[in-house]
């Protein structure tokens, strides 16, 4: 009787690539996963940012009303009212955020009533004199506001006023004609910058600046 005898099977020592590939491949999905979540998380942090900047545009609005409400109010615009907010003429070297401008010789607007110490980056300036006006919070953000008095002095003697004539010599608001030659008569109206600072959730701040005509 024959017997085959059946070869004896060979094993192949393992080397282990295709584990490592797999890490590695494992390992680059993890990053790319990781990244896009940062990626959605900025974006979304970028979207509520802006939103709260808007926010805070459309508050300073309402506090520019006020100001305004009581500028038309005012019985005498002659002298500084600190307490309202008001100042009776320009101050030309003005850095209302704080963070225009580095010069020494610069006014700033006293927003935090600490001095203008929480400027961290402001550097050194001339004066921090000016006091703001605060209001009442506007949809839970904090309002204050400066009015300026676009004036060289307090007389009014030197003020920014409008180029047109207000109305003719003889009281009349029309036009002007062959049948009507009064003289026109210079306007007394005067500019006034209203500055507003709205200071809203996530530390955010924003400034406007308004230049009515009264």
């Amino acid at each position: 009787m024959r017997h085959d005898t059946l070869p004896s099977p060979r094993w192949h020592r393992q080397s282990g690539a295709s584990l490592i590939f797999a890490l590695i491949t494992l390992v680059s999905l993890s990053l790319a996963a990781l990244a896009l979540v940062r990626s959605v998380n900025s974006g979304t942090m970028i979207l509520g940012n802006v939103g709260f900047k808007q926010d805070a545009t459309a508050s300073a609005e309402q506090a520019t009303r006020q100001a305004i409400a009581w500028l038309s109010a005012a019985t005498t615009l002659s002298s500084d009212n600190s307490a309202q907010g008001y100042y009776a003429t320009t101050a030309a070297t003005l850095d209302a955020t704080g963070f225009q401008s580095t010069a020494t010789t610069r006014t700033l607007v006293n927003w935090d009533g600490q001095g203008c110490t929480t400027y961290a980056d402001s550097g050194t300036f001339a004066s921090c004199t000016l006091t703001p006006k605060a209001v009442a919070d506007i949809n839970g953000s904090g309002a204050s506001y400066v009015i300026l008095r676009l004036c060289a002095d307090t007389a009014a003697t030197t003020c920014s006023r409008p180029l047109d004539a207000a109305s003719s010599s003889d009281g009349s608001k029309s036009g002007l004609d062959y049948a009507n030659p009064g003289a026109p008569e210079a306007n007394t109206a005067i500019y006034y910058r209203i500055v507003v600072r709205i200071t809203g959730p996530r530390d955010t701040a924003s400034f406007t600046e308004t230049i009515v005509q009264l």
